[in-house]
């Protein structure tokens, strides 16, 4: 259940996904790849609370990689 008075942010959160997941099915046949990775909250102090910045690094590192090459609309956790 979302926070309260968070509203916008999660209208706009959840249109930012179905946008990335259309995009995703409507150029697939192309080559050109859509997908998501959802961090909670990054951990720049590394503090152990959150995704560090080199979690999300190596996730984006693997989607823009030849073996990613298939993967579109893909939602990827980083919790």
């Amino acid at each position: 259940m979302p926070a309260a008075k968070t509203a916008l942010y999660t209208a706009a959160k959840s249109a930012q996904e179905s946008l990335v997941l259309t995009l995703a099915q409507e150029f697939k046949e192309s080559g050109l790849t859509a997908n998501v990775i959802h961090v909670k909250s990054i951990d720049v102090k590394n503090e152990g609370k959150g995704t560090t910045p080199a979690e999300i690094v190596s996730a984006m590192q693997y989607l823009f990689s030849e073996e990613a090459n298939k993967v579109t609309g893909a939602r990827i956790p980083l919790y």
